[in-house]
């Protein structure tokens, strides 16, 4: 089995299983804190656990913040990044999943694997503890 798998694998370009390791660990910290925020609403009223559109962003930043080395633009980024989440935040139904999922994503980019993991725990917690009017 390993032989096909080695044949096959000079297809893909050099990296591509960082990147997917990375995509799967922004899926896991997005489910595991959008399956916490939804506890606390009527089942009419959830949304869905994995939104897309803060999946794709947060994706992108942390592939930008393992792309770019700069000792500047990083935290350039991550700022205008956590920025631009929270402006999205409120003007949406109140539901602000954005910039804790944007600072897992930048923590995650710049592989601080065991604050991302703090991190999800921590908002995962505050979200479960949390009323639904304090949103």
């Amino acid at each position: 089995m390993r032989e096909r798998i080695t044949e096959w694998m000079h297809l893909l370009p050099e990296g591509t299983g960082a990147v997917m390791a990375l995509l799967l660990q922004v899926f896991v910290a997005l489910t595991l804190v959008g399956w916490a925020y939804n506890r606390g609403f009527r089942p009419v009223e959830r949304g869905p656990i994995i939104r897309l559109l803060l999946l794709v962003p947060a994706f992108g930043l942390a592939l930008l913040v393992r792309h770019i080395h700069s000792e500047v633009w990083q935290p350039v980024l991550i700022a205008g990044a956590v920025i631009i989440a929270g402006f999205f935040s409120r003007s949406g139904n109140g539901r602000g999943l954005g910039v804790p999922l944007m600072m897992i994503a930048a923590l995650l980019g710049l592989d601080l694997m065991l604050s991302a993991i703090a991190l999800t725990a921590v908002a995962v917690l505050v979200y479960l503890l949390s009323p639904v009017k304090k949103r």
